[in-house]
């Protein structure tokens, strides 16, 4: 399916610039040039992607900007904390009601594998899995956009290409050089600023977000781990607030089973 959207994509986009050039040079401004380089390079990307990875990486470029990492954080050490104390005190039953509050969904998966009484390698070996499922999309969306950042220029001399060619098949008519030199110019323009301005930063910027949910998702690992065993919540924190300040920056995952 994405292949099949991909490929109308980048027939429109090229039928589009060929069927319609502007008659006269307006500066910065050509409605072919933005269609060829606004869906083309997407187009071309979704024959070796999903759309799945293109919504992953925009819904991590939306929720970037109203970034809450530093809550999650502060919501991951206080929730294991209060769950440790529980676990000791009154059981695992108990942490049924603190999971229904949690808002991160790593806790969530967390708590309910501790209350289904599995084992603690059973625990580590299936948040592990979730972590580095989400990390692989992360990782897709993230390729997508530096792939689109390095194809860019490409299309931009694609277009030049066909500017160049309808110029010289209107050599005749001096009133129709305009469109063909239009294209031939912007595209080129606008294919390194999409590259370098626009879509090259959106893919470092999702590396950056992987990497921060990396750092809370193993010290939920690391927390249920530990509420497993029944460390006390002074413990706990102590723990929590190690690995925060450990893992700051990013780590990559280790002793994925």
């Amino acid at each position: 399916m994405s292949q099949l959207v991909g490929l109308s994509g980048i027939a429109f986009a090229i039928w589009y610039a060929l069927s319609h050039p502007v008659v006269k040079f307006h500066g910065f401004w050509d409605p072919a040039a933005v269609v060829l380089l606004g869906i083309a390079p997407p187009s071309v990307m979704l024959l070796s992607h999903t759309v799945s990875d293109l919504i992953v990486g925009i819904k991590l470029l939306i929720s970037s900007i109203f970034s809450r990492h530093e809550q999650h954080q502060i919501e991951v050490i206080n929730a294991l904390t209060r769950a440790s104390q529980i676990v000791r005190n009154e059981g695992l039953g108990a942490l049924v009601p603190l999971r229904d509050r949690m808002q991160y969904d790593m806790l969530r998966d967390g708590f309910s594998l501790i209350i289904n009484d599995f084992r603690t390698e059973e625990i580590r070996h299936n948040l592990m899995a979730r972590i580095n499922a989400k990390q692989s999309k992360m990782a897709l969306a993230a390729s997508l956009f530096e792939n689109m950042s390095k194809l860019c220029p490409g299309m931009g001399m694609i277009g030049t290409l066909m500017g160049l060619i309808s110029m010289l098949s209107n050599m005749n008519d001096p009133s129709k050089l305009g469109g063909g030199m239009a294209l031939a110019l912007i595209t080129t323009l606008y294919g390194l600023m999409l590259g370098t301005i626009i879509y090259g930063p959106w893919g470092e910027k999702i590396h950056i977000e992987a990497e921060k949910y990396l750092e809370i998702d193993m010290m939920v690992l690391e927390g249920m781990v530990n509420i497993k065993s029944k460390k006390s919540s002074v413990h706990m924190k102590d723990i929590m607030k190690t690995y925060a300040s450990k893992q700051a920056g990013g780590q990559p995952i280790k002793g994925a089973s």
